[in-house]
């Protein structure tokens, strides 16, 4: 049965705020919800070192003047925002689902006195309150694979990105259900409705090309960085594996989705490589 759109929602809500998602993305990753980028030969290097390269990646493929305005869709507690003013002198409007993480992120604004260049608030970026034409760039880190209409999304990106504004998406892939086995599906199923995955089916590989046609976009260019986010996916998987060894044992795979997505996809992606990570960019013409 296809859930509404206010239960997809607090679908993706609930799991931002499980004790296992809040454990990982605060204790683990400091807040910061996205994968990092380890260039080749430096792979041991930490994650947060990782995903502050990943945040430069994101502002080489922004490639936008000092003082733009961007929107950040799916801002979380805000490290990447408040990183890309303070490093890259852009201004930042960052809105998310979370009231707890857009909290944060206007705290962490505040002791930082960026308040003037980054801003924060709630909000379903399905749904945007801002005029049209208003933004220079938009990026998603990781978060339109959880948004309940991926093509209400990029319409709305379309609209409030001035003429040749920037998008810039990096998100997942997926293969056809086809190269999945039986058991592959089922693990695949739980994890993206556990976690409110609700756009990731949609997202096969090669497809966003196609994908940001449709919403209007042109010179459109999709990267499959995967084997640079790998190094990180392996260390989810050493530090989820015991515990996962009972969960599983357990019957609890569902309750801590996490760990078992860690382990479960970087066996699959091992095992025939059904999931990749993608930088994409596209211009609003």
């Amino acid at each position: 049965m296809r859930l509404k759109h206010a239960d997809r929602l607090r679908k993706v809500i609930k799991y931002f705020n499980t004790k296992e998602s809040k454990w990982g993305y605060t204790l683990l990753l400091k807040g910061t919800k996205h994968f990092g980028y380890y260039p080749k030969g430096k792979e041991n290097i930490s994650m947060i070192q990782a995903q502050t390269l990943m945040e430069d990646k994101l502002a080489e493929k922004l490639n936008l003047p000092i003082n733009s305005l961007v929107l950040d869709a799916g801002s979380g507690e805000g490290n990447v925002a408040i990183n890309l003013t303070k490093k890259y002198n852009l201004r930042i409007y960052g809105v998310d689902l979370l009231d707890f993480a857009v909290k944060k992120a206007i705290s962490k604004s505040k002791e930082l006195n960026l308040q003037n260049k980054v801003k924060f608030k709630i909000g379903d970026y399905t749904e945007l309150d801002f005029p049209n034409e208003t933004f220079d760039g938009v990026y998603t880190m990781e978060t339109l694979v959880h948004v309940t209409d991926y093509k209400k999304a990029l319409k709305e990106f379309y609209r409030v990105l001035k003429p040749n504004g920037k998008l810039v998406l990096f998100e997942y892939s997926i293969a056809s259900r086809k190269k999945f086995s039986p058991k592959e599906l089922k693990i695949a199923d739980m994890v993206n409705e556990e976690s409110g995955m609700h756009s990731l089916p949609h997202f096969l590989h090669d497809k966003f090309p196609q994908i940001l046609k449709d919403s209007g976009f042109e010179n459109i260019v999709v990267k499959d960085i995967t084997p640079r986010i790998i190094p990180m996916l392996r260390k989810f998987y050493l530090i989820a594996y015991i515990p996962y060894i009972f969960i599983k044992l357990l019957g609890l795979q569902r309750e801590f989705i996490n760990a078992t997505s860690a382990v479960e996809i970087y066996r699959n992606w091992k095992n025939g490589g059904s999931f990749r990570y993608n930088i994409i960019s596209a211009v609003k013409n």
